[in-house]
């Protein structure tokens, strides 16, 4: 049914008039009393009563006159909503785990930013398993990972890579140091950690940064990003130690196939890669 149709009976109904309810919407009497009749077809019922110089709605006429002024305000409404949703940015989500985001995006996060001025950009941190299930769910349109997803349904992209040091509190280090603290660099990180090193953590954490201000404060051992601890070891608070872990660690840009944002994640995937 024509909104029209609807704001017609309106008119009708406030000027109890078909020659000024056309004059109010600017079409012939003739055209108002065809929508009227439309109307009553429609209902298959009576919905104004015509009498010489007097004009009244029937009981359905008067119960139709809410519904039609609801539908008129829904159809404003709709529009506006449509409206606003038009000049909403496009989204675009992106996260990484704690130590991707400590040791290769935070460095990164102003020129993401500048580069998708005109985007909606969502970043966040959280662990491997939960950015799995967003990219699964296409809630997240890209995460940040150091091994990528076996899986068909997934792309993985190889977009760098970031070194990592042994460092201490002190220089001597050795198989039965009481203060080395684990960090999470991920699974073949682990595996290549497990043959290395048989001395027991006496802290753990998934985050480089919590690990650098444990050792600040009371002292340690771990593999942190070098970038990240470069200023320390020019003062001297930390020192290098020789490792028997490969120090290079992969970041893969993992994402869905068939991903709704394919021209977003290679201008994403350009920027990582030009800014190495």
């Amino acid at each position: 049914m024509d909104i029209r149709v609807f704001k017609t009976f309106i008119e009708v109904a406030e000027n109890k008039h078909f020659g000024r309810a056309a004059e109010t919407l600017y079409i012939t009497p003739a055209a108002v009393s065809a929508r009227i009749k439309q109307l009553e077809e429609f209902y298959a019922t009576q919905l104004i009563i015509r009498e010489k110089n007097n004009l009244r709605l029937t009981p359905s006429g008067e119960a139709l006159l809410s519904h039609a002024h609801l539908m008129i305000s829904q159809m404003e409404q709709s529009k506006v909503a449509l409206s606003i949703a038009n000049q909403q940015k496009i989204s675009f989500n992106i996260a990484a785990t704690p130590n991707v985001w400590d040791a290769f995006f935070s460095n990164r996060i102003h020129d993401a930013i500048e580069l998708f001025d005109n985007v909606s950009l969502s970043t966040e941190i959280s662990v491997r398993e939960a950015i799995q299930r967003k990219l699964d769910d296409r809630s997240l349109d890209v995460g940040l990972l150091m091994d990528p997803i076996k899986d068909n349904e997934f792309t993985n992209e190889l977009i760098g890579h970031f070194d990592l040091s042994l460092i201490g509190s002190h220089a001597n280090y050795d198989r039965d140091v009481e203060d080395y603290i684990l960090v999470d660099w991920g699974i073949t990180f682990q595996k290549e950690h497990a043959l290395h090193h048989k001395v027991i953590p006496s802290f753990k954490t998934s985050t480089a940064m919590i690990a650098l201000e444990v050792i600040l404060s009371k002292g340690g051992f771990a593999y942190l990003p070098t970038e990240l601890i470069t200023d320390h070891l020019t003062s001297q608070e930390l020192f290098e130690i020789e490792a028997p872990v490969q120090i290079k660690r992969p970041i893969f840009m993992v994402y869905r196939n068939n991903n709704a944002t394919n021209e977003l994640i290679t201008q994403f995937k350009n920027l990582l890669l030009r800014i190495q």
